[in-house]
């Protein structure tokens, strides 16, 4: 479910597969609109995280989400360093 036969994260195929993303993607276009729909999508899921979560899973989700973000920087600037 996570995780390719090779033992790595596809992000690239999770985003192919969500139905939100290919819907905001289709033509080739991000309106404000649907940064703020997604953003609501993603508050949305949140707000369930945290009711339906116990204080320790709460934790483990908020950790992975700032890691994960961590590691999405990292990307940008190892290909903004290797540009140049």
């Amino acid at each position: 479910m996570l995780f390719n036969e090779q033992g790595y994260i596809d992000i690239d195929e999770m985003l192919a597969q969500e139905p939100s993303f290919r819907k905001i993607m289709e033509d080739g276009v991000v309106t404000a609109d649907e940064l703020r729909e997604q953003t609501d999508t993603v508050i949305n899921l949140l707000h369930e995280v945290e009711n339906k979560f116990t204080n320790e899973q709460q934790q483990l989700v908020k950790r992975l989400f700032a890691e994960t973000n961590v590691l999405s920087a990292i990307y940008r600037y190892y290909e903004l360093q290797n540009i140049r």
